[in-house]
């Protein structure tokens, strides 16, 4: 997949701001406050039809306007290119137009740009909670599947729906209807927790691998769901994972009605990052953790070029000030075999002596070459 032209009005600082790609690294480089985070964002919202930065699209549009507006040329191999376009309103809200068509349900469309983004925010996924690592799963498995993406997407409708019926002080009326949402809880949480595994599998077999080439090291990597389910999660099949939930809901009803919340299910998971069967987030140094982050997101875009046959758009958020030179050389390795990636930075001479690469300068709201 490569990007060959963004062009967007009114987002962000940007009244106005037309960029021509090329299909290698494209660095963007500018002092502080220049914008730079904000064509990486309207980057992903071509790939995920929404920000990494905020979920208000309104904080979006520049000062005292009433929407943005963002279009791109695309090519996918010996494809024709796609015209995509995202149009956001304050009064009208997000329309998705590809070839001027315009897609009514989004989940159908994401994936068709697939997409890795790594910010600062990313190096804390170990060290933060379990709802960040829950993010990262769930926005990589998007990608790949639109009808994971609807399972989320109506399971989360379902905790609504059903933490709002605990909320009802007729506890004899509360337990009649219970089974109604017990049903839909457990038939789309099995369904997200099946597909979270099998994405672990895949890591399990990679993740140490990758590790220790950027780490340079010689340790032993492993992610674990953490159900509250079962402790053994991983080792049930759909049937027996199914029986759990409906065999575990009933004997907590009392717990979850007194607290009006539900506690049982696959959006209170998380995912424990191991190096020698010990938790990164308690015995590791913030430069393990940078190595973890840094393999995750290079399996992230292996993950979405073997399943999507396309080699993903690589997004890299001036992260290069946070990394050691060891890191560095990592990084740098790997880009030397990706497809095409924007990254953003103010440091541009680390990139002396790399391969060749688009070198676009950011400055005062403009785009100069480099």
């Amino acid at each position: 997949m490569i990007l060959k032209q963004l062009e967007i009005e009114y987002f962000r600082l940007f009244p106005y701001l037309k960029i021509q790609f090329s299909d290698g690294i494209n660095v963007i480089s500018g002092m502080n406050g220049q914008g730079k985070t904000s064509i990486l964002e309207a980057i992903y919202y071509l790939a995920l039809t929404k920000s990494f930065r905020t979920s208000n699209d309104n904080t979006v549009i520049s000062h005292n306007k009433n929407h943005f507006n963002i279009q791109s040329t695309c090519s996918v191999q010996k494809s024709p290119d796609k015209k995509i376009r995202i149009f956001y309103s304050v009064n009208n809200g997000k329309h998705l137009f590809v070839n001027k068509k315009e897609i009514a349900k989004f989940s159908e469309y994401i994936g068709t740009i697939p997409c890795v983004i790594l910010t600062l925010d990313d190096l804390k996924l170990t060290m933060g909670g379990p709802q960040d690592r829950r993010r990262f799963f769930d926005i990589l498995i998007s990608q790949l599947s639109p009808v994971y993406l609807e399972d989320l997407k109506t399971y989360r409708r379902i905790i609504q729906q059903r933490n709002t019926l605990l909320g009802n002080e007729n506890k004899e009326a509360v337990k009649k209807q219970i089974s109604i949402w017990n049903e839909q809880l457990v038939m789309h949480g099995t369904r997200i927790i099946l597909y979270r595994l099998g994405f672990i599998d895949f890591l399990n077999d990679k993740l140490t691998e990758y590790y220790n080439k950027i780490s340079v090291s010689n340790d032993e990597i492993k992610v674990v769901y953490r159900s509250n389910l079962s402790e053994d999660v991983t080792l049930l099949g759909e049937v027996q994972i199914r029986q759990l939930f409906y065999d575990k809901l009933p004997r907590l009803f009392e717990y979850e009605y007194e607290r009006k919340i539900t506690i049982l299910g696959p959006h209170r998971d998380d995912f424990m990052f191991l190096k020698e069967k010990k938790s990164f987030k308690d015995y590791c140094s913030q430069g393990e953790n940078k190595s973890l982050v840094i393999a995750l997101k290079f399996l992230e875009w292996e993950y979405l070029s073997r399943e999507r046959h396309l080699k993903p758009i690589l997004l890299l958020d001036d992260i290069f000030g946070e990394l050691d030179n060891s890191r560095m050389h990592g990084l740098l390795h790997f880009l030397e075999h990706i497809g095409q990636a924007h990254i953003t930075t103010t440091m541009q001479e680390k990139f002396k002596g790399h391969k060749s690469y688009n070198n676009i300068i950011l400055k005062d709201r403009q785009i100069y070459d480099g």
